[in-house]
């Protein structure tokens, strides 16, 4: 009787080793790029189709690969990097394990073209599922130019996991940022569906990478920083306060030049930001840590995505210290820039304040502490209007106010993001809402990331009565906005708005994707908290939802009142209900 145990055949044995490495496109993108690095290139260019599903091609000058090596480069754990057991904790290159390129040419169709410098022709093997096909001599430019076709071809369960063709694109793009700006001696292009997509100079200046790929707002709002602690270097550039991001995405780590993911650097990233940004927010920061090969283990996960530091601890606390003290040294007057001067109120009805979200931004107050409750001559108790009677503000956030049922507490911002959330929801279904033109366009300049988002849901930003336009790379032209927007905040608005999109998932309908643009809408219009308000205002605000049903959320899900009963009050204070 045969044992149950038995070796995996070949075939399965490859598939299993692929799926460590190749989890979708934007895995082999990330691999090719950085072998195209580990060869000494001065430019590289990434052409995909389909998100990646179709064609990836990469194409280098670097030192390219010897002709009797190509069939050993399609061999697993066949590698130039190490030769002894010691190398393994002396990396410095990208790549180092000889698995990528047999594990992506084991789910794909693959022809790889090459040439060394001191050759006359170079040398094209053909190879699918794994298995060479041929192998010819060709003549080709001086580098290696590797096209993967059909992805997962002869892994359909694997294909069938991968996301919609937009999610995949971000995800490449996101690896081919992340690359770039870690190497900005390197000419950086990518290609998807014969459009470009990005483009970066080689320049020994890594201020204007970030700026070529974050964009010049992302850039205007960054600092250097450097700081050293014996053989541990950290440097890069952070944001100031005034600068954040819904999402972790804008947070990009490097340890010698390694692009990685790691716990311990996002928390200490964040503890040095801590008190600075609201939460939820995070900050955008491209942090380079230099130590020796020695402290750090790089060989602790598949794609090498993740490290392991010798002295974690340490590391923690320097990034903390590198990053406190540059905030610090930062003059306060610099985090304050781009902060929009507030306006008078201008003398229109209370109906229209509660109506149009730009009067809102246009008041002049602000909460000081001392004004906890307005003084007793501006709030009498009476009950006006049919509605509650006003009692006080709380800290420029919270409104007090009281009927027969008992006492309310109501969050401003969430009462008023419901208001227009319904207000906007109820004129794009009526196409009742007005557009304004605009004789000369807004110029509007987006992230690669925030440009791919933009570029996708275009259809339904021009539905809703945004005509946006793109003239250029990350550029767009905005030629109209809905009528109740103020267009000085057309910008700041359409990112918040990019920032949800990026969540929606492959089967997210039309509609789905419209409420998560007017949900957002709402939010950025609607009142902030540490916001006083006259009377009048807080009138209209209780009038606009009045009757308080008690099952009423803010278009997040989140209360936007609680209430104390009359009998829990006596119950406090030991009263007697007589």
């Amino acid at each position: 009787m045969p044992g149950k145990i038995q070796v995996l055949p070949d075939s399965i044995s490859k598939a299993i080793a692929a799926g460590e490495v190749v989890e979708r496109p934007a895995s082999v993108i990330k691999e090719l790029v950085e072998n195209s690095i580990d060869a000494g290139s001065t430019e590289v260019v990434v052409e995909i189709r389909m998100g990646g599903l179709n064609l990836i091609r990469v194409q280098d000058n670097g030192e390219g690969i010897e002709p009797e090596d190509l069939p050993l480069a399609l061999q697993r754990y066949a590698t130039s990097k190490l030769k002894r057991l010691e190398d393994l904790y002396q990396i410095t290159t990208l790549g180092f394990r000889g698995e990528a390129l047999p594990s992506i040419a084991s789910v794909s169709k693959m022809t790889i073209k090459t040439r060394v410098r001191n050759s006359i022709n170079g040398t094209k093997i053909i190879c699918e599922g794994g298995v060479i096909k041929n192998i010819s001599s060709i003549g080709c430019p001086v580098g290696t130019e590797i096209e993967v076709r059909n992805l997962f071809y002869n892994v359909p369960v694997k294909r069938k996991f991968l996301k919609s063709i937009p999610t995949e694109l971000r995800q490449s793009l996101n690896h081919f940022i992340r690359l770039s700006l870690s190497h900005p001696t390197i000419y950086f292009k990518l290609i998807h569906e014969g459009r470009i997509l990005q483009e970066h100079l080689g320049t020994d200046s890594l201020k204007i990478r970030i700026e070529s790929v974050l964009g010049r707002e992302a850039w205007e709002q960054m600092r250097p920083f450097e700081f050293e602690d014996g053989e541990i270097r950290v440097s890069g550039f952070m944001s100031l306060p005034t600068f954040s991001k819904r999402t972790a995405d804008g947070i990009y780590l490097y340890v010698n030049q390694r692009g990685i993911r790691d716990r311990v650097l996002y928390k200490a990233i964040l503890e040095a930001y801590r008190q600075l940004l609201p939460v939820g927010r995070y900050p955008v920061v491209v942090l380079f840590i230099f130590l020796p090969p020695s402290g750090v283990d790089i060989n602790v996960h598949p794609t090498k995505a993740e490290v392991k530091f010798k002295d974690q601890e340490r590391v923690y606390q320097v990034v903390v210290r590198a990053l406190r003290s540059t905030h610090e040294s930062i003059p306060r007057y610099e985090e304050a820039k781009g902060l929009k001067r507030p306006l008078e109120l201008k003398e229109e009805s209370l109906s229209s304040f509660i109506e149009k979200p730009s009067l809102f931004h246009s008041l002049s107050r602000s909460c000081d502490e001392k004004e906890i409750f307005p003084s007793s001559e501006e709030f009498k108790s009476e009950k006006v209007g049919g509605i509650p009677r006003i009692i006080g503000q709380v800290r420029g956030t919270y409104i007090i106010c009281e009927d027969e049922r008992g006492i309310f507490f109501i969050d401003q911002h969430a009462a008023h993001e419901r208001i227009l959330f319904e207000r906007f929801k109820r004129e794009m279904e009526e196409r009742s809402f007005s557009i304004n033109q605009f004789l000369v366009p807004i110029t509007l300049e987006f992230s690669a990331e925030e440009s791919l988002l933009l570029v996708a849901y275009l259809e339904r930003f021009h539905w809703m009565g945004f005509e946006i336009d793109p003239i250029g790379k990350g550029v767009f032209a905005l030629r109209s906005i809905p009528s109740f927007f103020d267009p000085e905040e057309a910008k700041e608005l359409i990112s918040h708005i990019l920032e949800e999109l990026a969540f929606i998932s492959k089967g997210d309908t039309m509609k789905g994707v419209i409420d998560t643009i007017l949900v957002t809408m709402a939010c950025h219009s609607a009142i902030r908290g540490n916001f006083l308000l006259r009377r009048e205002e807080i009138e209209e605000l209780v009038k606009s939802i009045y009757p308080f049903d008690l099952s009423m959320t803010c278009p997040h899900g989140r209360p936007i009142f609680f209430f104390i009963r009359e009998e829990e009050l006596v119950k406090q204070f030991k009263r007697s209900s007589h």
